[in-house]
């Protein structure tokens, strides 16, 4: 190709003149794409893959050679989409089936990017006096494009870019800088209109944007925003001082803030200031005006929120880490984590009337306190619960097997029928990397098949004489090997099963739930719900277990993710007692104005 190209890359040589299966012509590319059976995505796929490896090293015009690829572009964005389907909403150690399939949708989009930058080196070399700006520019934001969609799918997967990702990604933009096109307009159905600039930021913002601590669902919602958000955001060379983000186009790296920057930037860096899309009334704000050809984000607050910060400035630690290699016992999601925490009573015991659980002995209590005061006595301590496991920590990690297993334990005995373990529910085996005084940094093992996701609850039990504790899942990494980081948000917790009442009377099913101490969150204790649906502040619903039975008014929402909702609460129980007992010292002053509230 052109040696004196501007856009510094190293493509594929032609060597061939002829392409196997179509004339070198959008008409011919046409007829042959209607033949693709789409309903066969293997064979549509393995058909698009072959045309274009050959494509990339048969020489033909530039214009031809665009007009092309704009033929056969929305076809491959149709057979990847199908693919996604395969890797995502999986777990997050995929089969090596899963893995290919991945590289196959990445090679994919690489081939339609190096084909675009060998058409705009076509341009270059065929048009010597005057140069088409406009398909230039449209090349150079069909490459940005691309690439990005492997970046996308990286972040999706909680993976780093591969080597030399961002090298390419700075090359491609330094050519449109030198060119005077990074700010021509490119119409681009597939992915958004925008400028070649816009094309660049999207993956740098989406770099900065701490994915791995957010559903998965939600960062491809952040990478359709990014296209309109990035006309918000300037990019410049000089007064690097005040922007939030910094980059070094000589550098295989995505940008870095500016105040983790070791030495002075040297000539040719390039800073990102988000200053106007962060003020209030910018794109992102709530009270952002309605614009005439983009509706306000439909992403949830939280998450504009967390970009918010990550696009503000750089976040320190909150606790030091301290390596460490121990055993660790781990239960997913609400159900299990509820089951354990119950001591392996099964939920069913847990769905009673208000009299049947407090006729039951409390099997979380070693003394039962006189007078039966469960509230009283409902201590969130729950270090006995698990006196009686059989299963110990105190062995050799290296002789454990990192597998899900299904675990019997003895049950606690009391006047009623012990119930039968449920096999369905399990535990993980893995070990723990280091430790924080907010959480801890786990190990997945390769082995375990099962789906994990940020915001996910989970109960973790660091040893023989603790109990379980609950922490939330609050970021994921799966490059070399896979690791979770965790937060813990009670060191201990009650099972309880709650339903919302209504009008004194009970209105819905049996859901799980658990009160946690306060902690860092609040000094009163905390009502953990298992439904992110269903419950909202000012309800009041019935806490029940066996020992015990209450009814509360949920206060103020104080967190939430994908899998819980915590609020805080008045027991309502305690004031309906003291209200009686104030109507009866009142003898016959006839005042029921109390007893209305109450009836």
């Amino acid at each position: 190709m052109n040696s004196r190209s501007k856009l510094t890359l190293v493509l594929p040589k032609f060597n061939r003149d002829t392409h196997s299966q179509f004339a070198l012509n959008a008409n011919a590319v046409s007829t042959w794409l209607s033949s693709l059976p789409l309903a066969n995505l293997g064979e549509s796929t393995r058909q698009l893959f072959q045309a274009l490896s050959e494509l990339s090293h048969t020489s033909c015009k530039a214009k031809d050679r665009f007009e092309i690829l704009e033929k056969i572009r929305p076809q491959v964005h149709y057979v990847t989409k199908g693919l996604s389907q395969h890797y995502l909403n999986k777990p997050i150690i995929l089969p090596e089936k899963s893995q290919k399939i991945v590289l196959l949708a990445d090679t994919l989009n690489t081939q339609l990017a190096t084909a675009y930058c060998q058409a705009f080196q076509g341009f270059e070399a065929e048009s010597r006096l005057l140069k088409p700006k406009d398909s230039m520019a449209s090349c150079l934001h069909r490459a940005l494009s691309e690439y990005s969609c492997i970046l996308l799918r990286s972040h999706q997967l909680y993976r780093a870019s591969h080597s030399g990702f961002w090298l390419t990604m700075h090359a491609v933009y330094q050519c449109a800088l030198s060119l005077k096109l990074n700010k021509a307009k490119v119409s681009d159905k597939l992915l958004g209109d925008g400028t070649v600039i816009q094309a660049y930021l999207r993956p740098l913002m989406l770099s900065c944007s701490r994915t791995h601590q957010l559903p998965q669902r939600h960062i491809e919602e952040i990478f359709n925003e990014l296209n309109y958000w990035t006309a918000f955001i300037e990019l410049r060379a000089d007064r690097l001082e005040s922007c939030v983000l910094l980059i070094n186009p000589l550098e295989d790296a995505h940008p870095v803030y500016r105040e983790l920057i070791q030495r002075a930037p040297a000539p040719g860096w390039l800073g990102i200031d988000t200053k106007v899309i962060l003020s209030p009334g910018g794109a992102m704000s709530d009270s952002a005006p309605a614009n005439k050809s983009k509706s306000k984000s439909a992403l949830p607050k939280t998450i504009i929120d967390h970009l918010s910060v990550a696009w503000s400035a750089a976040t320190a630690r909150a606790a030091e880490r301290v390596p460490c290699n121990d055993p660790v016992l781990v239960t997913l999601g609400m159900n299990a984590t509820h089951y354990y925490v119950a001591n392996q009573i099964e939920f069913d015991s847990f769905k009673i009337d208000r009299d049947q659980a407090e006729s039951r002995p409390d099997p979380y209590l070693k003394e039962p306190k006189k007078g039966n005061d469960a509230w009283g006595s409902a201590g969130l301590d729950t270090r006995d619960v698990d006196s009686n496991v059989t299963e110990h920590l105190d062995i050799d990690y290296d002789e454990m097997p990192s597998h899900i297993e299904n675990i019997s334990y003895s049950l606690p005995s009391n006047n009623h029928a012990s119930p039968k373990p449920d096999t369905a529910y399990q535990y993980l085996r893995t070990r723990i990397l280091d430790t924080s005084s907010a959480g801890y940094r786990l190990e997945w093992p390769e082995t375990a098949q099962v789906r994990i996701r940020t915001g996910e609850l989970i109960g973790i039990k660091v040893n023989d004489h603790d109990g379980w504790r609950i922490a939330v899942v609050r970021w994921m990494r799966s490059d070399d090997n896979h690791q979770i980081g965790i937060e813990t948000i009670a060191s201990a917790a009650t099972p309880y099963s709650v339903r919302l009442v209504h009008s004194g009377l009970p209105v819905q099913d049996f859901q799980r739930a658990m009160l946690l101490p306060g902690g860092q969150f609040a000094s009163t204790p905390l009502l953990l719900l298992s439904s992110v649906t269903g419950f909202a502040e000012g309800q009041t619903v019935e806490l029940l277990r066996p020992g015990h039975a209450m009814r509360v008014k949920l206060d103020k929402k104080i967190d939430n993710s994908n899998a819980y909702k915590l609020f805080t609460f008045q027991d309502i129980s305690r004031t309906s007692i003291k209200l009686d007992v104030s109507d009866s010292d009142q003898g016959n002053k006839g005042d029921f104005n109390q007893l209305w509230d109450i009836l």
